[in-house]
């Protein structure tokens, strides 16, 4: 079943000659990306070589977690943000490389700070590669001919972007582009939610700690008033597009603010040229709860990993250190993708990538207020799971707030051994 899940690419040699093969394990989406990263590595590398295997994103965890209970021979995993990388060290499913950074020089924590040292428990099991701040784009072309004029320098609160929403909204109703006006073509001021814990990240807030519920209460309140006030897609439907939402509503120019991510940039520049997206977007800081800081947005980094059940484990580590310092970074900033690894002369190539017409995205992805999404524990991944089902029961009105949210802090409990 694993096997016929992903699809292999098949490298241009005929063959490598005495190299190692590496397996490498991806999701679809970076196929593009990452291919010249492998390009670089196999050419450079006399004693190794990537071959990738790659299954749709959304069975991607599952996949994994299927081939590596069955011992399927891993030697690279690439491990899609801050909950797979808790859940597979908690199972532990990923090796130590703490033995070989030591022994080529590399300090993962001195390069990457806190992106590092937060996700890794005891000992070094995944290093960053690519980063995804959070953030949200606009709709230029359809604020201008609404009137709406927004701020890009700074934050707003989200009370501050509710009302801008509102405004949005009464404007949209006037000139009959409202979802009530037209169901099949109207527009809805935002789409936000995206990461399903905002405002609770942004005030650095983890979900085992006592701080949680009134920071739990605070998002769900926030996310229900959205969808109670017209704005914004409500909650079920969200759900039923999943992953697709954005093609739903974003291209095609329905939604004035949309919540996303910096691996959107590459895409919409592309659909812009093609004319799938024909509407030119525009870049916002996340807006922030009342007391945080200015430019607070959401940091979501992907890392790459050894499995316990690779056979060539230090030759692994070779292409993730190529992978996640200067000369990978530099392949993936060149094709719009943001690395984890930063200088100025990354930065600056993948600054002209995005080709952005002001400062706002280099203010946004430099800014030193800046959370990681996730704030991971022993456990996170089945609290982060409870968290999910009890935010849906509460917005698609099976729960109330307070039924919610005790059925969450039960679960987390029981979960925890508290």
């Amino acid at each position: 079943m694993v096997g016929s899940m992903f699809a292999t690419y098949v490298p241009a040699q005929a063959s490598e000659g005495e190299k190692v093969k590496l397996t490498f394990y991806g999701w679809s989406d970076e196929e593009d990306y990452l291919q010249p990263l492998f390009d670089a590595f196999n050419e450079q590398s006399e004693t190794s070589y990537i071959e990738p295997q790659y299954c749709a994103v959304g069975e991607y965890e599952e996949v994994v977690l299927s081939a590596l209970a069955a011992g399927t021979p891993i030697d690279v995993l690439a491990i899609n943000g801050l909950s797979p990388m808790s859940n597979y060290q908690e199972k532990g499913l990923l090796s130590d490389m703490s033995e070989y950074a030591e022994s080529s020089g590399f300090d993962p924590a001195e390069v990457y700070g806190a992106t590092y040292s937060d996700a890794n428990i005891d000992g070094m099991h995944g290093i960053p590669y690519r980063n995804a701040v959070w953030f949200m784009y606009y709709n230029r072309d359809l604020l201008d001919e609404l009137g709406v004029e927004i701020q890009t320098e700074t934050s707003y609160t989200w009370d501050e972007f509710n009302d801008i929403c509102l405004e949005v909204e009464e404007k949209l109703k006037e000139a009959g582009r409202d979802i009530e006006s037209d169901p099949n073509n109207g527009c809805y001021a935002g789409l936000v939610g995206m990461n399903l814990n905002t405002t609770i990240a942004q005030r650095g807030v983890s979900l085992d700690s006592e701080e949680a519920p009134d920071a739990i209460r605070e998002y769900w309140t926030l996310w229900n008033e959205f969808q109670e006030n017209g704005t914004h897609l409500p909650y079920a439907q969200k759900l039923e597009y999943g992953t697709n939402v954005g093609s739903v509503y974003w291209t095609p120019g329905r939604v004035a603010f949309f919540q996303n991510a910096t691996w959107g940039i590459s895409t919409y520049n592309e659909q812009m040229k093609t004319g799938e997206m024909a509407f030119q977007y525009g870049i916002m800081p996340m807006p922030v709860p009342e007391g945080e800081a200015d430019q607070t947005n959401l940091s979501n980094p992907n890392f790459l990993g050894i499995p316990t059940t690779s056979e060539h484990a230090e030759e692994a580590y070779k292409f993730i250190e190529f992978a996640c310092s200067h000369d990978g970074a530099m392949i993936l900033a060149e094709q719009g993708v943001l690395p984890a690894y930063s200088d100025d002369e990354v930065s600056a190539a993948y600054t002209e990538y995005a080709a952005q017409p002001d400062d706002a995205l280099a203010n946004i992805i430099s800014s030193p207020n800046n959370r990681l999404t996730d704030l991971c524990f022993e456990g996170y991944a089945e609290v982060q799971a409870a968290y999910e089902e009890d935010m849906e029961s509460y917005l698609v009105g099976n729960m109330t707030i307070d039924e919610a949210i005790d059925d969450f802090l039960a679960k987390r409990a029981n979960i925890l051994g508290e």
